[in-house]
């Protein structure tokens, strides 16, 4: 049985962990000049071309906001809109790549420094800390759906 203290305190930890990566966020944002929002859709952009209507589902967003993040990453260079290929009513929004970079350039340090640390843990602490991360990210989805209804 695991130590409701220490259950307690990590829970804490995490919380803050996750207050702090939306500070470093929005700094690495007002770094590249553009808002947060729009750094988030950046990630996502990274990650696969979208719709705007794909952006707005992820980041919960109406599509007269989303279709203002996409012009104020075109604006800033960081994202492009073509018509689909598949679908010519279609339009998906792409990440320039060489302006994508920067902001992954700049997580660099983040990313480096925490592969240091999980350096420390053997195969089996490993294996502990990616199941709960995975069990994080699934709660945060479940109370975002549960919010939302």
């Amino acid at each position: 049985m695991a130590d409701p203290d220490l259950v307690t305190r990590l829970l804490a930890v995490q919380q803050q962990a996750a207050a702090l990566g939306t500070t470093l966020g929005d700094a690495i944002a007002a770094r590249l000049g553009i808002a947060s929002t729009d750094l988030k859709c950046l990630f996502l952009l990274i990650q696969r071309p979208q719709t705007p209507r794909e952006l707005a589902k992820e980041l919960r967003m109406s599509p007269s906001a989303i279709t203002s993040v996409v012009d104020r990453l075109e604006k800033a260079g960081f994202a492009h809109r073509e018509q689909s290929k598949t679908d010519r009513r279609q339009v998906v929004v792409t990440a320039v790549p060489e302006r994508a970079q920067l902001a992954t350039d700049l997580y660099t340090p983040l990313f480096d420094r925490m592969s240091e640390i999980l350096t420390q843990y053997d195969l089996e602490q490993l294996a502990t800390l990616h199941h709960f991360a995975e069990q994080s990210v699934t709660v945060l989805r479940d109370e975002i759906e549960r919010l939302d209804r």
